[in-house]
């Protein structure tokens, strides 16, 4: 009996290790070539902490070996341990305080939830904690235009946000898109790439006291999952479900497979874009996929992120309840710059949190 118990548990133990080595693995595989390589991915951490619970049962067991099936996937994919957690926030010294840029990044998801209650039991305005953010540069994603509600119009929003005056905007059929407000200048406008949707990827020269910044607004393929396959998602996860349910887990599969393959266009034509910039850079905006994934690979390249150098913690940026939260809002940038103060305030106003960051150039 103990036998069998010690051949399942190794049999368990590799087909978990494997798992791990795939979603370090779809980091480097393009979604073109392997589509269902990203769904291990998606579950980097609980892969990791499974993995992470096999090599103490074997650091107390007889075969203490045995320890290397998961030991080995763990050190391969060490590097992305600190794209998903991170121990000590960086905070910036008072003496480059005045001299740098604050940045945060939201998708604002159509203001559908503009004025909510917040865990405290207090209203929270999406425009008071954009004004309140005291961020100097604004970029927002699914940002919406309703020209027939007087608080979610382009006009309004702009008079909220007066702080930052500078605003580039890019709206598909006037309605859903992105948007960037500044308190810099912009001197430079430009669509990187649009689709039929709200996905949308603008950049934005501004000047930024003598300097000039390239900022880059994006928002990479969406899933586009409905309220039924959201619901059903989160039923799996209670165990909650049935064979009924057999479509919509089929339809799920597919449209992840489609939206993934749509990001890996996308960002072949955004990195095209990036290679050319004459200018330091600042990418932020939501990417639809976690640190494992080949599209954050890829944006990323060179460039730092700002969890990474200045974030504490897991720091989820999207929350859709029982469903794994995931880190898929991200600020990046050239190295010129220093990141400090990374956050991302745990507001309920989108299903995404804000992400922010300070700036200060070297």
């Amino acid at each position: 009996m103990r036998r069998f118990f010690r051949f399942v548990m190794i049999m368990l133990n590799i087909l978990v290790a494997v798992a791990l080595i795939f979603a370090c693995l779809c980091s480097f595989v393009s979604p073109k070539t392997i589509w269902w390589i990203g769904f291990f991915g998606l579950a980097y951490m609980y892969l990791l902490v499974i993995n992470v619970c096999f090599l103490f049962f074997w650091i107390f067991s007889r075969k203490k070996k045995m320890l290397l099936i998961s030991l080995i996937p763990i050190l391969f994919g060490w590097t992305f341990i600190g794209k998903n957690v991170q121990l000590f926030e960086k905070t910036i010294p008072k003496e480059d305080m005045d001299r740098s840029i604050k940045l945060i990044s939201f998708n604002v998801q159509g203001f559908q939830q503009w004025n909510q209650k917040q865990p405290g039991g207090n209203m929270l305005n999406i425009f008071d904690f954009l004004r309140e953010s005291d961020a100097g540069i604004i970029c927002l994603q699914e940002f919406y235009n309703n020209y027939w509600d007087q608080n979610k119009n382009v006009a309004n929003i702009r008079k909220q946000l007066n702080h930052t005056p500078f605003a580039h905007i890019r709206l598909m059929n006037n309605h859903f898109g992105v948007a960037t407000f500044s308190k810099y200048p912009i001197i430079r406008k430009e669509t990187v790439y649009a689709d039929s949707t709200t996905n949308v990827c603008i950049c934005s020269d501004l000047l930024i006291m003598t300097d000039t910044v390239r900022v880059y607004n994006i928002h990479l393929k969406s899933v586009g999952f409905h309220h039924e396959e959201t619901n059903w998602l989160n039923n799996v996860v209670k165990k909650e479900y049935d064979r009924s349910d057999l479509h919509t887990a089929i339809s799920i599969i597919r449209q992840i497979r489609e939206a993934s393959y749509e990001r890996a266009k996308q960002v072949e034509i955004l990195i095209s874009h990036i290679e050319q910039s004459p200018y330091p850079m600042i990418i932020c905006g939501d990417f639809n996929d976690p640190p494992t994934s080949y599209s954050y690979r890829k944006v990323r390249g060179n460039r730092k992120d700002a969890f990474i150098e200045a974030g504490s913690g897991r720091s989820n940026t999207y929350d859709i309840g029982r469903i794994a939260s995931l880190r898929i809002d991200n600020i990046l940038y050239s190295d010129v710059f220093r990141a400090y103060n990374y956050e991302s305030p745990r507001v309920y106003l989108s299903d995404h949190f804000p992400v922010m960051c300070r700036l200060v150039k070297r």
